[in-house]
């Protein structure tokens, strides 16, 4: 029989975290992983980044199936190469990754997704610039679960049906790719597809209920609340591993 390595509070808490999370994601195009993942980790390390990755993968099947007409499938080919040349070092660096290190990895992957997210960069959509920001997306994807912003650097001008469309196709195909990687590492097995699986209804709730609050969130007004939450909690996860690694 498989024991799970969270309690019923962890898992109940976990699960509530991935409902709020793609209620916003449903509601204003994303939230899930930048919101949830940074809380997640504090509340078990074991939530990171295998089971949010599975977790997230459904959101994004959901989403890119509601606007596959509206999918550009030469980007998907090619932001799908670049994420599996992204993921082979984020791979490598966890198999020889300790409990700490990890963490600060991780939150250092998650303020540069902030960094990004509120820079105002912007590079056009070309085949090269596509390639190259979802090299970065499949590295810290796997790392964090939160590939969305190194890829927003060329969409955040686009279409918002091509977004959806193509970055969620982009994100589903190359979630598997990542969750791979993972498995070689030693950082994803039977307990971490479990998990993932058991936090699943949870984004299904979620997004049945963005139906009903999409009308009702300002994106202008909640994106910077997000992004402040994601880099707080980024900050809190770097001061206990600097503390973990230095004891």
């Amino acid at each position: 029989m498989l024991t799970l390595p969270v309690t019923p509070v962890e898992l109940a808490t976990g699960l509530g975290l991935v409902v709020v999370g793609a209620v916003i994601q449903g509601s204003i195009g994303f939230g899930l992983a930048a919101v949830v993942a940074p809380v997640m980790l504090l509340v078990n390390k074991i939530f990171l980044p295998g089971p949010m990755l599975l977790t997230s993968m459904l959101l994004t099947s959901l989403i890119a199936w509601r606007d596959r007409r509206h999918t550009h499938w030469q980007e998907v080919a090619v932001g799908t190469s670049g994420r599996i040349i992204g993921m082979l070092p984020a791979a490598f660096a966890l198999r020889f990754m300790s409990g700490p290190g990890y963490e600060l990895l991780f939150a250092l992957a998650v303020l540069a997704g902030v960094v990004i997210s509120v820079s105002g960069w912007h590079f056009r959509l070309t085949m090269r610039n596509l390639f190259l920001t979802a090299i970065g997306s499949g590295f810290v994807s796997t790392v964090s679960a939160v590939g969305g912003p190194p890829m927003a650097l060329v969409y955040q001008h686009e279409a918002a049906a091509k977004i959806r469309g193509t970055l969620n196709t982009v994100f589903t195909i190359g979630t598997p790719i990542s969750l791979v990687g993972l498995w070689w590492a030693g950082w994803f097995g039977m307990p971490e597809l479990t998990l993932g699986i058991l936090l699943m209804p949870g984004v299904v709730i979620g997004f049945l209920l963005s139906r009903y609050t999409a009308e009702r969130l300002d994106g202008r007004h909640t994106r910077p609340a997000i992004l402040a939450l994601a880099a707080a909690t980024a900050l809190v996860v770097i001061i206990r591993s600097v503390r973990a690694i230095a004891g």
